[in-house]
């Protein structure tokens, strides 16, 4: 998805988040990986806006999952543990507790400015 710059009268893609972790197991109650994505997304389309970047939850070991590579290969290596972060498609985070800062961080990096600022 791209959108025109306004200032600048070029193409300027849409920022994506995604974020590999394994699917919610049954006995998980409410400590996911994808409620805590969901929160970290709600507060960062507040501070950006709603319609400004995109985020995805790749399941790891999903059909969908397979389709990136360098991942798989993280994964495979022992280098890479839930949850793996890319921004769009580079790896902003290998492993551990989500990352608000470091996501809000590579957003502004691809371009992103606070909404109203």
């Amino acid at each position: 998805m791209t959108e025109m710059n306004k200032s600048t009268k070029q193409s300027v893609e849409t920022p994506v988040v995604r974020v590999f972790a394994p699917p919610v197991s049954e006995c998980a109650g409410e400590n996911t990986w994808e409620n805590a994505v969901h929160a970290i997304e709600q507060r960062l389309r507040r501070r950006f806006g709603q319609n400004t970047f995109r985020v995805e939850f790749v399941h790891l070991f999903s059909p969908e999952f397979f389709g990136y590579p360098e991942i798989m290969q993280l994964v495979e290596s022992g280098e890479g543990k839930p949850a793996i972060v890319t921004v769009n498609d580079r790896v902003v985070q290998r492993e551990g507790k989500l990352s608000e800062r470091v996501i809000r961080e590579a957003l502004e990096e691809a371009g992103l400015r606070p909404a109203g600022g």
